[in-house]
């Protein structure tokens, strides 16, 4: 469950290069973007199942702890989407602000979510997620403002540093005491495990080969992972924690390598096959165009 989100940011050029095909591209895009708010509520309910059955907490402990985290988050992110959203529909409207200062709006609907989330025992996390979804919904439904580039600027900012402060500190003392069950679970994660559901997926699709490998492939590993395995390392208690947070760890250290390295050349390579593809056979799944969903950092237009 901790191993189950991607994040696209590894693998940029995969999601922004317009050679690849569209349905490709943004089936990646959205995978990565709604992956940490679908597997985020089972790891609670996993979590949560696997401390009563350790007897680290009752059973109803447990199915009360996991509603709260889940119920909360949800509402917590209900209240701050709409209201960050109705600042700057009302801003927009009324001509109350500059542009300039509504930036700041979505980056407060966040800490609002997380902060009304957090204190009643809910998933600041969760409520975020929530949150930023209400906050899109509701602006598309209105006519978008384009306020949302100082989040965006500051979460690429952020995901850097925790991306070096994870090497630093997480995954070096992995590395000084390897052993093997570590290396092999994290060398499957990032090839079966990953791959054949996605190839089991695409089943009856149509995909040709080259385009289900592109998929399976490109599943890196990042941030979600590690705000998770940080919840499992609050936590505590579980049997073989230390050897999930090694395992945890040492997946994401390799995806960083591995998809890092791999994203721009296999994406050119894979652009390379589809343009010779589109040319020979138009009717296909590849060549079936789909909505841009915009990634982040980029103007709309």
């Amino acid at each position: 469950m901790i191993l189950a989100p991607t994040d696209a940011a590894l693998g940029q050029a995969v999601v922004t290069m317009r050679e690849l095909p569209s349905r490709m591209r943004q089936g990646l895009n959205v995978e990565s973007g709604l992956n940490d708010g679908i597997c985020v509520p089972l790891f609670f309910i996993a979590l949560g199942i696997a401390q009563a059955e350790e007897g680290i907490i009752g059973h109803g402990a447990a199915a009360r702890v996991v509603a709260e985290e889940i119920g909360y988050g949800i509402v917590g992110g209900l209240v701050a989407g709409l209201a960050a959203a109705l600042v700057v529909e009302s801003a927009r409207r009324w001509g109350l602000a500059d542009e300039a200062w509504l930036r700041i709006v979505p980056l407060a609907g966040a800490a609002l979510a997380y902060g009304i989330a957090a204190p009643l025992g809910g998933s600041g996390f969760i409520a975020a997620f929530v949150g930023g979804f209400v906050f899109g919904a509701v602006r598309q439904r209105h006519g978008a403002v384009a306020v949302d580039s100082l989040i965006e600027d500051g979460g690429s900012l952020l995901s850097g540093i925790t991306f070096v402060v994870f090497g630093a500190v997480l995954l070096e003392p992995v590395l000084r005491h390897l052993s093997w069950e570590p290396v092999l679970y994290s060398v499957l994660s990032l090839t079966l495990v990953r791959m054949v559901p996605v190839a089991i997926s695409m089943l009856g699709s149509g995909a040709k080969a080259p385009t289900i490998a592109f998929l399976g492939w490109f599943g890196p590993r990042g941030l979600a992972s590690i705000v998770l395995a940080v919840l499992v390392l609050e936590e505590g208690g579980l049997p073989h924690d230390n050897l999930i947070l090694e395992t945890t760890f040492l997946t994401i250290g390799l995806s960083i390598l591995a998809h890092g390295l791999s994203a721009a050349p296999l994406a050119t390579r894979y652009a390379t096959w589809f343009e010779r593809h589109r040319a020979r056979e138009s009717a296909s799944l590849e060549n079936d165009p789909v909505a841009d969903v915009r990634w982040r950092g980029q103007t709309s237009g």
